[in-house]
């Protein structure tokens, strides 16, 4: 077993009050993308994450670092060209983003407050990829400032909507040139060589509809909470909430409202690519709304869809709950909008590999049939698999097992990082070793000790892909 670096491990030992700090700036931008706002010149995503850009280039630079905004699309780092030692080399690239998820509910912290509490650091993006993304700028500083020389470049590359369709990375790609070999650290540990692919499928179903529902911020995560107005009097709805409350996993309020009963359920807000580790509010709305004497097509309508969907999270009622090598399917209704026109409800599926995407459209066609609904829009984003044996990975799975003493093998996950969008590209921690897996949910945090931890795992790959 290869003995790592002890003077890297010291000089970043050192240097982790500085490394917080920096995090700490980060984590006060709320880089959450406003669809629907009109993108100003050079700010694609917003002018906050512009500033939350700004300041990690500010960040780059003060570390010694060559940096710029590639249209505000994302942020390009590169080393100056005097500490490669190559002419012509390979582009070894690091890929993470500032953009994050809405903050839902449920935070004991403020989520944009950056505060440090039993070792912790909290906030929207300490994990999820803020904190990676500090931590490998400075783990670039300690390889160089512990004498190493590199054989390769290396590109951090810092995204700015990753959790709202990559578009940056696209951009990337089409006005920079792309790495040779590149990680992600915005998946789990040792190392991720294989994901799924995704479906982003939505339904309407129209008509004159007398109830109102809400719920659900983004498609990617399982909505915490469920929002809905039923022309009703609390009397009718409040027997039929209590009931259900006893006997499901769902908190439901209700109270009065001018011409009917306005309901919130609560549940579990999860990454929609593990499901199971939420509670769907969305879904559990519907059943309840099931039980009450709704009349018409609102009873029609609510009851179709709670009819098929149920509570699941792999997609049984429409014959998808299939497994591979990459994984077994998940499901997540994500999205529902109801008005006075009827409803949109919008899902986010992770599919094993060997699964396409007519089978999965034709399936949800189907299925949605039955509640009434039609297709609105369907995409699907192709996953991918490096093979175990691949020197690239190898190499990285080495470095993981050097560092921890463990014996692990690579994963294979349902999230989507910016590895799928790449050639010769596998995600590489932050998750899965010395944590939990709690992006996307409330009370988001960064273990000091974990963040020290991703800062010298990530010299470690730095020096064994470019130095050696």
């Amino acid at each position: 077993m290869k003995a790592r670096d002890v003077k890297v491990d010291q000089w970043l030992a050192a240097h982790q009050p500085e490394v917080i700090k920096d995090l700490q700036t980060l984590l006060r931008y709320r880089t959450v993308e406003d669809e629907t706002a009109v993108p100003e010149p050079g700010k694609p995503f917003g002018p906050i994450t512009y500033d939350c850009l700004q300041e990690a280039l500010g960040i780059a630079k003060r570390l010694g670092f060559d940096g710029e905004s590639v249209d505000g699309y994302c942020g390009s780092i590169v080393i100056p060209a005097e500490k490669c030692e190559s002419e012509k080399p390979e582009t070894f690239g690091i890929l993470a983003h500032l953009d994050v998820v809405p903050e839902s509910t449920g935070w004991d912290y403020p989520p944009y407050g950056a505060e440090i509490a039993d070792g912790k650091l909290y906030g929207r993006g300490a994990i999820d990829d803020k904190g990676p993304a500090v931590a490998s700028l400075w783990a670039l500083k300690a390889v160089l400032e512990c004498g190493y020389k590199l054989k390769k470049n290396v590109n951090v590359i810092l995204g700015c909507n990753e959790e709202t369709g990559m578009r940056c990375l696209e951009y990337f790609k089409e006005h920079r040139p792309v790495p040779d070999f590149s990680i992600s650290p915005d998946g789990e540990f040792p190392l991720t060589n294989s994901e799924k692919s995704r479906t982003e499928a939505a339904f309407e179903r129209r008509y004159a509809s007398k109830i109102r529902l809400h719920s659900g911020t983004v498609v990617n995560a399982v909505p915490g909470e469920a929002e809905g107005f039923v022309p009703l009097s609390l009397d009718a709805v409040k027997a039929a909430a209590e009931t259900y409350a006893e006997d499901s996993p769902f908190a439901v309020v209700a109270m009065a409202e001018e011409g009917g009963t306005k309901i919130k359920v609560i549940g579990k807000t999860a990454h929609a690519s593990m499901p199971a580790d939420g509670e769907n509010a969305m879904l559990g709305m519907l059943q309840l709304l099931k039980t009450l004497p709704l009349e018409g097509e609102d009873k029609e309508a609510v009851c179709g869809l709670a009819d098929v969907l149920g509570l699941t999270i792999y997609g049984e009622p429409f014959d998808l709950d299939k497994e591979d090598m990459s994984g077994r399917l998940t499901f997540n209704a994500g999205l529902l909008d109801w008005t006075e026109d009827g409803y949109t409800i919008t899902f986010d599926l992770r599919v094993p590999i060997s699964m396409k995407g007519e089978e999965v459209q034709s399936k949800l066609e189907a299925g949605m049939a039955k509640a009434g609904a039609s297709l609105k829009s369907f995409e699907f984003g192709e996953g991918y698999c490096i093979p175990d044996d691949t020197p690239f990975v190898q190499k990285l799975m080495d470095v993981f097992n050097s560092r921890t003493g463990e014996n692990m093998s690579p994963k294979h996950i349902g999230g989507g990082t910016y590895a799928r969008h790449l050639p010769n590209a596998v995600s590489f921690g932050p998750e899965g070793y010395l944590c939990e897996a709690h992006a996307h949910v409330a009370n988001e945090f960064i273990d000091l000790e974990q963040l020290y931890f991703n800062c010298c795992v990530l010299a470690d790959a730095i020096i064994a892909l470019c130095c050696e």
